[in-house]
């Protein structure tokens, strides 16, 4: 008597799921409810109308009022008041699932199973050219500016649909042993990855070469992921060159810069102008008479001889005669011929009082 008192008390501890009873309504439960999100109103839309629907019923576990398994019991059964009360209430929720106008030709059906057969009769038909659409669309999408995602999107929505029109033949007797079903359906999986790979844009040459050259060829869910991969990589973007010598340390030493003789290496020029964001100086012209920097043979005073007024030592108080500047820099001499070949000529020098 112990044992029988512990086993239903622990029975009685553990939840219960009530949808487990097909009578049980919940709360929510009300004639008011729409199960799915697009109301029926056209055939091209019925299959994925009806699989939004037996998916809503099932999770309420109410499918047997639609497919026949929830037998109508004897008006003079306990059940048949829990019977009428659902079978009622998935009827409204059929009517609320469709067009106003289709609902009102379904409104005297007497049962949900009716309802639903009459729809199913209604809607569902070879639709040939549906079905011709579908395959035409198979035959030309191409991924173009979409990316690998939305491609694939495109792919298994348009073979889904295509499947509720065409349903592959499967044996019902039990006694197959060739496995035929089995074959057609890698057939088709061998087909749809080629199909995915050949939509791919050209950048996705070598992923797709390498995918195809793979024993057994992977399902279409691991080539997706593999091209997705790819796609992911191709996205990194790589830091530029002259991103990296902005990141690079702040610039050359103190000792460098108080010394710009000591960039002598015109390589080193160039790096210090590109890290500095300047142009190197153009060399100074050198006078091939007196060997002396900043000015050239032709505008050389110890040859033509000083200005009035010039001091040596001195900048010149003639400021027009400065002025006048020669960029053209002459060839330096070998080492050792600084000194002109030219007779010396005596020069002027101003008296100054």
């Amino acid at each position: 008597m112990a044992n029988l008192t512990s086993d239903s008390v622990s029975d009685s501890s553990q939840p219960t799921d009530q949808y487990n009873n097909p009578y049980f309504l919940h709360g929510t439960d009300h004639a008011g409810l729409v199960l799915v999100s697009d109301r029926l109103t056209t055939g091209a839309e019925f299959h994925s109308w009806r699989r939004s629907m037996r998916m809503a019923l099932n999770v309420r576990n109410k499918l047997g009022f639609i497919d026949g398994t929830i037998s109508k019991p004897s008006p003079d059964h306990r059940d048949f008041g829990s019977w009428s009360r659902c079978n009622d209430m998935v009827s409204t929720w059929l009517m609320n699932s469709v067009s106003k106008k289709i609902g009102q030709s379904l409104l005297f059906i007497p049962t949900a199973e009716g309802i639903w057969q009459d729809i199913i009769s209604r809607f569902k038909r070879d639709d040939a050219p549906r079905v011709y659409e579908i395959e035409q669309k198979l035959s030309s999408i191409q991924q173009g500016a979409m990316d690998v995602t939305t491609y694939y999107t495109e792919l298994v929505t348009l073979w889904e649909e295509l499947k509720n029109y065409v349903e592959l033949p499967v044996c019902t007797c039990g006694k197959c042993e060739c496995s035929a079903a089995v074959l057609w359906e890698k057939l088709q999986q061998r087909s749809r990855v080629t199909k995915f790979l050949m939509g791919l844009n050209d950048s996705y040459e070598a992923t797709r070469r390498h995918i195809l050259m793979i024993s057994p060829m992977p399902s279409i869910k691991q080539a997706f992921h593999m091209v997705t991969q790819d796609e992911r990589q191709k996205n990194i973007v790589k830091p530029s060159r002259s991103e990296g010598i902005v990141f690079q340390a702040s610039g050359p030493s103190p000792a460098l810069l108080s010394d710009p003789s000591s960039y002598a290496n015109p390589v080193e020029n160039v790096a210090y102008a590109v890290q500095n964001s300047y142009r190197p100086r153009q060399a100074r012209p050198i006078c091939t008479h007196c060997g002396m920097t900043g000015h050239i043979v032709q505008k050389c005073f110890k040859l033509h001889g000083y200005p009035p007024g010039y001091i040596p030592g001195f900048k010149s108080i003639s400021s027009g005669f400065h002025a006048q500047r020669v960029n053209n820099p002459q060839v330096l001499p070998p080492k050792g011929q600084h000194q002109s070949q030219h007779t010396p000529r005596t020069h002027a020098v101003a008296n100054v009082t």
